[in-house]
């Protein structure tokens, strides 16, 4: 409201009564308030680490996760019916208990939130992943087989990014469906016309993608 507004018609023409509502007025002015309050905890893009807490708290999602343990494991080939990384050396993986930072707590966030509120279907996945990473590059999910799907970046993920991704619990997808996670950070090589292959499946093509997790 504006400060004019609050007072009585025979009282506007009075300097003093007038001088004290503009004063108070502009002492109140809720703009700016707004304005910070927009950028530090309402715009979950722009806020900062007391407001990311607050989203948190509203989609009951922590800051601190558990990840697994980026240690390497020996296994077997030819492990007849045990499942691999069952061998003789086989150590169980530990978990590990992570303090996210802003932009990690952010995209947790932002990808939970999605889940909430997607069909997951293909199409709205896409554009979701369009949105996150709109300043990195190509991302784009594909429909791979039956009951599975798989995350394409054309960039290399930071660390974190994987680890929140890989996490079922996590990337928004249809319920039963199983993903998978590839990334493209370099100039692959395939053909037109692979049948039914999936690009860069053809004769010539040199390798794989540069990482691939399958969950």
């Amino acid at each position: 409201m504006e400060w004019r507004e609050t007072i009585l018609s025979q009282y506007e023409h009075s300097p003093r009564i007038m001088g004290t509502a503009r004063a108070m007025g502009d002492g109140l002015d809720t703009a700016p308030g707004i304005e910070l309050f927009t950028r530090e905890v309402m715009d979950i893009r722009t806020a900062g680490t007391w407001g990311l807490d607050v989203w948190g708290r509203i989609l009951g999602i922590s800051r601190t996760i558990v990840l697994s343990g980026d240690d390497e494991v020996l296994g077997f080939a030819g492990s007849e019916l045990q499942p691999f990384n069952v061998g003789t050396f086989y150590q169980p993986r530990v978990t590990q208990a992570y303090t996210l930072g802003d932009d990690a707590y952010r995209l947790l966030l932002m990808l939970k939130a999605a889940a909430n509120i997607s069909d997951a279907s293909v199409p709205s996945l896409n554009r979701l992943l369009q949105f996150l990473f709109a300043d990195r590059g190509n991302a784009y999910v594909l429909e791979v087989g039956v009951m599975k799907i798989r995350f394409v970046f054309e960039f290399d993920l930071q660390p974190y990014e994987r680890a929140l991704i890989l996490r079922q619990d996590v990337p928004p997808k249809p319920a039963g469906v199983g993903y998978e996670l590839f990334t493209l950070a370099y100039p692959a090589f395939g053909f037109a016309g692979s049948g039914l292959h999936p690009f860069n499946q053809g004769t010539f093509a040199q390798g794989g993608p540069v990482d691939a997790y399958f969950v």
